[in-house]
């Protein structure tokens, strides 16, 4: 039968088209968590429409089921334990909180404030298990409070119907190339209804006429800015750090911003009025009991699930500035069917390599230290993309979440690489995209902190990135298009106010500086210098 979003009580079918049907192998080692993610078919097919297509949209489009739960919750009135954070992540919880695992629980109030859910503040209830300890919140069951939770945390009897899932696969659990994959996977592998469930997405409920305006009723966006985020405390530091992305992005840029939040309650002070561009939806976390996984891998989870067209991912320490848009129309020219892989900007670490340390490096390096498997240097973790890098994102992530091991590489002794060793979502993309010959590299078009804006507002000769020997022997051009390590939120909101003043009266310089001299654009940065190894 066809697939479907897996919800007994509303169950939301997607039509298994002739081009699912016709996957090619190829396809189905991305599954589960890609194919049938894609609701109108597989990404070399359904995906690959011409810009503009599809556009039409009206308000009230959207399923009231997609966005509310059902008023008739059963058993009202008691009190259930709801996921609220992982280690070393903060709890926000309007009543009693639990630390620890199934069996080892210490309590505590929530209503005193966020928790820091670690052993460093709150001990260790279960010494003896090495991951998997986390912060439970008991919350009332329908309450206001429980009607405000993410419907991906909540018993499905009492969710919404999610507008992104993976459909049932069972029928094609004997096929060749699926028996292949599942035969393949590792000890610490997530299930299939695991990793079926974490390639589920729901809208917001507060967020519904945003989603409305920005998705296509073939539920992708043609261009957005993607970011992902877990618990963020209400009035704390990372919300304060949110609402200066928000501001950024509807003051800077013309485009929408998808975020897919993995934590349990977000903030209430994210209005979808004030940032009518701004589309909220909501995702389980990670999985920990098996093994530990960064929380960051949910970068790849959020790209997949945000669904869109051509993309920017955003950190929740970065925000836009004047320009950023048009690094769109270059993702779109550059990640095309004959390069499918996300493109990332050079790191401005130099030195990056089998001295720092890393799992990864026997596979690229040889021992005399020369390391010719490496296509490029180091890239920061901030990838662009297009629909046609989907798989190979898809690909990466099921590849640790399936605990699969790379063989041995040829001329690489000793160069088996178990992915789960590979620790944090930047390793594994460079690490991937050394592994699959990429050659595209951004230049650094996210300015390693906010305070380097003076450069571009002083109009100061010194802007730049450290060269290396081997791949930017004369540095690398810095762009002004976003700023990272944003971690100051009065800094921020100061220096995007002063970004707008000036876009306002026609006095910023332009955003590209080389050399001591700014550019505005990458073509005309070209010009003088013909040779610079990085795109923008």
């Amino acid at each position: 039968g066809p697939p479907s979003c897996g919800h007994s009580r509303r169950a939301d079918p997607v039509a298994m088209t002739p081009a699912v049907r016709a996957t090619p192998p190829a396809l189905l080692l991305l599954l589960p968590l890609l194919l049938v993610l894609l609701r109108s078919g597989p990404a070399g097919a359904s995906l690959a429409l011409k810009h503009g297509e599809g556009k039409e949209r009206s308000e009230g489009w959207l399923r009231d089921d997609f966005v509310s739960l059902p008023q008739d919750i059963s058993a009202k009135g008691w009190e259930q334990w709801i996921f609220c954070a992982d280690e070393h992540m903060q709890c926000e919880c309007p009543g009693e909180i639990r630390w620890g695992i199934d069996g080892h629980w210490s309590k505590l109030d929530g209503r005193q404030g966020p928790v820091s859910c670690s052993v460093e503040k709150l001990g260790d209830p279960c010494p003896q298990v090495g991951s998997g300890r986390h912060c439970e919140c008991a919350v009332l069951r329908g309450s206001d409070a429980w009607f405000r939770l993410s419907p991906a945390l909540l018993p499905d009897s009492d969710s919404s119907t999610p507008v992104v899932c993976c459909g049932t696969l069972e029928a094609r659990a004997r096929e060749g190339a699926w028996s292949k994959m599942l035969w393949e996977a590792g000890p610490l592998s997530l299930d299939l209804k695991t990793l079926q469930g974490l390639m589920q997405a729901w809208v917001d409920p507060r967020f519904r006429k945003n989603y409305e305006r920005v998705y296509n009723r073939d539920g992708w966006v043609e261009r957005a800015f993607v970011n992902y985020v877990g618990n963020c405390a209400t009035n704390g530091t990372y919300d304060k750090m949110m609402e200066q992305l928000f501001r950024s992005v509807h003051l800077f840029s013309s485009e929408p911003l998808i975020v897919v939040h993995f934590g349990m309650l977000p903030p209430p002070d994210w209005d979808p009025e004030r940032f009518p561009r701004l589309v909220l939806l909501h995702a389980r976390p990670l999985p920990q009991a098996l093994r530990w996984r960064s929380f960051n891998y949910n970068k790849y989870r959020a790209i997949l699930l945000a669904r869109v067209r051509t993309g920017i991912q955003l950190d929740s320490d970065q925000w836009v500035a004047p320009g950023a848009d048009a690094m769109f129309d270059t993702t779109a020219a550059e990640i095309n069917r004959g390069y499918p892989m996300p493109i990332l900007p050079v790191h401005f670490l130099p030195d990056k390599g089998p001295s720092s340390g890393g799992v990864w490096w026997p596979r690229f390096c040889k021992e005399d230290g020369s390391c010719p498997g490496q296509t490029m240097r180091w890239s920061h973790a901030h990838p662009t993309f297009t629909y046609f890098a989907l798989p190979w994102l898809g690909k990466w992530l099921r590849r640790n979440l399936r605990d699969e091991v790379l063989p041995d590489k040829k001329g690489y002794p000793a160069s088996e690489l178990r992915v789960l060793d590979v620790p944090e979502d930047e390793d594994l993309l460079n690490a991937g995209l050394w592994e699959d010959n990429a050659t595209k590299q951004w230049c650094k078009f996210d300015v390693p902190d906010p305070s380097e804006f003076y450069i571009l507002l002083e109009g100061r000769d010194d802007g730049g990135v450290v060269g290396d020997a081997r791949f930017y022997p004369d540095g690398a051009p810095l762009v002004f298009y976003t700023a990272h390590h944003a971690v100051d939120p009065e800094v921020s909101e100061s220096l995007i106010t002063e970004l707008e003043k000036r876009q306002k009266a026609g006095t910023l310089l332009p955003p590209i500086t080389y050399k001591g001299k700014f550019y505005r654009s990458g073509a005309e940065l070209r010009k003088d210098h013909p040779d610079v190894p990085c795109l923008i």
